[in-house]
């Protein structure tokens, strides 16, 4: 066998027998094999590694501590030296030294991560009432000087806190309660660095709040204008329904003003609209007791109206009253007949008149007109109220409230024939919606189509008026085709979907559903309160002073 001897740059020697005919650079390569192998031998293990790190921690944990025992045993060991006391620690700074050379033989590792992690959060956590104790102690010694109440609040909050002053005075007071603050802690911690912390504490709350103040403008640009509780409930009775709306138009944060940029806010009002008007047919229908998916057509609305009708038959069927003459023997008034039949034409003729005139002084503004129309409804109301009594009286009470049940009925028709493309078959919630702003009497399905239209009007554009709806555009198709081109990869191409993909994102039911949510960013909102300024105030003299 072939022997080779090695020696490494630290000098090591090392002898390696490999196979006959086996070159030097063969028989290193071995030797490497055999080194290797031995270091990972050699290596830690994860548990071992996390039990050292947890160690280190800890021990990190006693110095801080110990770091802070050290200066307040200060006082002590300058009396002891002062009467001649002799003791084994005649100063802080054998204190530590001790302390770091017993830790160190108990196998922690000061230069470690976790050592020092611990070491500063034990120094920070014995700390952080400095300034509390100080502005607890300076009150209680000093009760009558209240001008002093504000920098006692400034140091016992590390100059979060003005104790009500503004202005360059209550930076002034911010910046002393912070230094006090500062000096203290640091100097705790090591006496030397009183004067760091000083610097340090009373920078930090002018920075803290200077910063502050930027970040609250950040947080604005991102949540945008708050919605009010108004347009909120609006969004939330659009949704109940099955409407969607652009985001933009019920909470204007900053990633819903990005998806809606890069999607297009033109397309995406549009692809809304198209959706919408499927929800405001359905409501139209709904309303005069159609199945929803039935088209709406004048044929349609006749047939309802035709049915509608038989309770006014039912009421033109009762017997004819007979006039009563009066007898003064008898001492009995006369009783005026009553012709049913008779009476509902005029009853319709009434309605008619009240409808038409109100359509007039809604054109002329005429107090005439007004007169006309509310003299024609009285005369309806009148007739009704015979029809009511003499149901009664027939024992037919049932007919009354049918009749006007039929007639609300029919007037709905009337009122979605006014709204209605009779080509197309769609409803333009957008003329509901100024039938409700003229404070026409529209009840149920009509109105919430009518009241979402003036409340989304972008929302609710009818499908004739848009005419084609493009889902791409001639720039992502360039785009994409460029993108595909420069890399050689067709699958680029598919990039031309991106923006038809965001706008069903966004128009999905999961973000619509949270559109009408008030904590529009709860992540800005957990940061708002979490109190980080105080955290920091109480950290920064120490980490900053080592």
């Amino acid at each position: 066998m072939a022997k080779f001897e090695f020696t490494s740059p630290e000098g090591k020697s090392y002898t390696v027998e490999g196979p006959e005919g086996a070159t030097q650079e063969q028989a290193f390569q071995i030797l490497q094999s055999q080194l290797g192998s031995n270091q990972a031998k050699n290596e830690p293990s994860r548990l071992d590694t996390a039990i050292g790190a947890a160690g280190n921690l800890m021990a990190g944990a006693v110095r801080g501590a110990g770091s802070i025992g050290a200066t307040l045993m200060a006082p002590v060991d300058a009396a002891a030296r002062a009467v001649g006391v002799q003791n084994d620690f005649i100063g802080r700074d054998d204190r530590r030294a001790s302390m770091d050379s017993g830790l160190q033989s108990m196998g922690a590792d000061p230069s470690s991560l976790p050592y020092q992690a611990g070491k500063i959060g034990a120094e920070i956590a014995g700390t952080a009432g400095a300034g509390g104790v100080i502005a607890n102690v300076a009150g209680r010694a000093l009760p009558a000087a209240t001008q002093l109440n504000p920098l006692l609040q400034s140091i016992g909050s590390f100059g979060m806190n003005a104790g009500g002053r503004t202005g360059a005075a209550g930076a002034l007071t911010r910046a002393g309660g912070g230094a006090v603050s500062g000096a203290a802690q640091a100097g705790l911690v090591n006496p030397e660095d009183a004067g760091v912390g000083a610097a340090i504490g009373g920078a930090f709350p002018l920075a803290a709040q200077a910063l502050g103040r930027t970040g609250q403008a950040v947080g604005n640009v991102m949540r945008g204008p708050q919605p009010t509780s108004e347009l909120l409930n609006a969004a939330q009775q659009a949704r109940n329904v099955g409407y969607v709306m652009p985001p933009t138009q019920v909470q204007p944060t900053m990633t819903n003003r990005l998806l809606e940029g890069f999607s297009g806010k033109l397309t995406t009002a549009q692809n809304a609209s198209a959706r919408n008007q499927q929800v405001t047919n359905r409501l139209a229908a709904e309303a005069v007791g159609l199945p929803g998916d039935v088209a709406i057509t004048p044929e349609a609305l006749n047939a309802v109206r035709e049915q509608a009708g038989s309770a006014y038959k039912a009421l033109a069927e009762l017997p004819v009253a007979p006039p009563v003459p009066g007898s003064s023997v008898m001492n009995r008034p006369s009783v005026d007949g009553f012709n049913p039949r008779s009476a509902l034409e005029e009853l319709r003729q009434a309605r008619n008149d009240a409808t038409q005139w109100f359509a007039a002084y809604a054109r002329s503004a005429s107090p005439d007109d007004q007169k006309k129309a509310k003299a024609a409804a009285g005369i309806a109301t009148a007739i009704e109220s015979q029809f009511e009594k003499y149901a009664k009286e027939q024992g037919r009470a049932d007919l009354v409230p049918a009749m006007q049940e039929a007639r609300k009925l029919i007037a709905k028709t009337y009122t979605i024939e006014k709204a209605l493309n009779p080509t197309t078959g769609t409803v333009d919630a957008r003329k509901l919606g100024n039938m409700v702003t003229k404070g026409k009497p529209l009840t149920d399905e009509l109105r919430t189509a009518g009241e979402f239209a003036n409340r989304f009007p972008k929302a609710a554009q009818t499908v004739e008026q848009m005419g084609s709806l493009p889902q791409t555009s001639p720039l992502d198709w360039a785009a994409s085709a460029t993108m595909s081109g420069i890399t050689a990869n067709p699958l680029a191409m598919a990039g031309v979907m991106a923006r038809p993909a965001t706008r069903a994102a966004i128009l999905s039911p999961y973000m619509q559903n949270r559109l009408p949510v008030a904590q529009q960013n709860q992540l800005l909102d957990f940061l708002g309160q979490v109190p980080v300024t105080d955290w920091v105030s109480r950290s920064a003299p120490v980490i900053g002073a080592q």
